[in-house]
């Protein structure tokens, strides 16, 4: 499983299960948000992460972050 604002290189690497993250600069977290709602944000983000790992996908799935 890989977090990344650029899925098509994971892809390219190979990884079977990618989760675009919010930017390049912060794949998991968003600066500009203030302390609790970046906490929240990253949060989410892992918690979607997680439970990909148990989803059944085929070969190189991508999903979008739900921010």
């Amino acid at each position: 499983m890989f977090i990344t604002a650029l899925p098509t290189i994971a892809t390219m690497v190979g990884t079977n299960r990618t989760l675009r993250g919010v930017a390049v600069t912060s794949p998991v977290g968003e600066p500009s948000l203030g302390a609790e709602d970046e906490l929240a944000l990253r949060r989410g983000i892992v918690e979607q992460a997680v439970a990909r790992l148990s989803t059944e996908v085929n070969p190189r799935t991508v999903w979008e972050a739900r921010t």
